[in-house]
């Protein structure tokens, strides 16, 4: 069986390359590069950094807004339901004011869970999520393992969802398995 190393970009039809690589960059990503299409001569990708170690998105347009149909693409199965980036709780704290600052508009935050989100919509109708983990994760422990844990813990528990609660135990654990050796 392959190994995964994790998500390498998510590829996003856009309609206007401009408009989208500037609410990106309001967003906080970094343009790396813009080239042509291998695959379509007829428009161009760009590559942004997201954060976060190797974590990536690739935008795919039309040369000149509107020039090409391959911005026309409906949605369906197989379509992406949203993009979420990750973002420190300091950060979600502050997101109204960082969002108005840079002209975006979103909904409130919202607690789901061991999650605190924020909803937006990129200029192509892509829909945006920025996540914080109500416990801000250790940066020494991968999340997954964290999440694995929880998981766990919560199972053990009965419980529906993994919540803050669990988040925190495992955190705990996984910190008192390591100090035992």
């Amino acid at each position: 069986m392959v190994q995964t190393l994790g998500i390498n970009y998510p590829a996003i039809i856009v309609k206007d390359m401009e408009e989208s690589l500037k609410f990106y960059e309001r967003l906080g990503l970094k343009p790396l590069y813009v080239e042509p299409n291998r695959d379509d001569p007829e428009s161009i990708v760009a590559v942004l950094y997201t954060g976060g170690g190797d974590s990536f998105i690739q935008l795919v347009g039309p040369r000149s807004p509107g020039s090409v149909n391959i911005s026309e693409a409906a949605p369906g199965v197989g379509s992406m339901q949203y993009l979420s980036f990750n973002i420190s709780l300091d950060q979600m704290d502050n997101m109204w004011d960082e969002m108005s600052r840079s002209g975006i508009q979103g909904s409130e935050q919202i607690s789901r869970g061991f999650e605190r989100l924020v909803f937006l919509e990129d200029p192509n109708g892509v829909l945006i999520t920025l996540t914080a983990w109500g416990i801000e994760p250790p940066t020494d422990l991968p999340r997954a393992l964290i999440l694995q844990r929880a998981s766990s813990l919560r199972e053990q528990e009965g419980a529906a969802f993994i919540e803050d609660n669990h988040i925190e135990a495992a955190i705990e654990s996984i910190r008192k398995d390591l100090a035992s050796g």
